[in-house]
């Protein structure tokens, strides 16, 4: 003869509960320290992109500033997507 448990609010579903709502809180954690760190990286990439577009318009060489102008819109793409793939 087979006998079946029902758990209502037993120590089982109290003890899943507290996994599941500090699951919760560990990944809003983790998503915000996420935000502020590509954050961070949005401003390093931004300060290098005006400085490697900078350094573009001092050079005298058309091939140099190409080179230079395309690296520093790709940087710049590049920290774009990233962030539209973390949201």
């Amino acid at each position: 003869m087979a006998t079946t448990q029902t758990h209502n609010g037993g120590p089982v579903e109290s003890a899943f509960e507290q996994v599941k709502d500090s699951s919760e809180q560990f990944m809003a954690a983790a998503r915000k320290a996420g935000i502020v760190y590509l954050d961070s990286y949005d401003k390093i990439v931004d300060s290098t992109v005006d400085f490697e577009l900078k350094l573009a318009e001092l050079t005298k060489q058309e091939w140099l500033k190409s080179v230079i102008e395309t690296q520093a819109k790709l940087a710049h793409e590049y920290a774009t997507t990233a962030r539209s793939y973390i949201k």
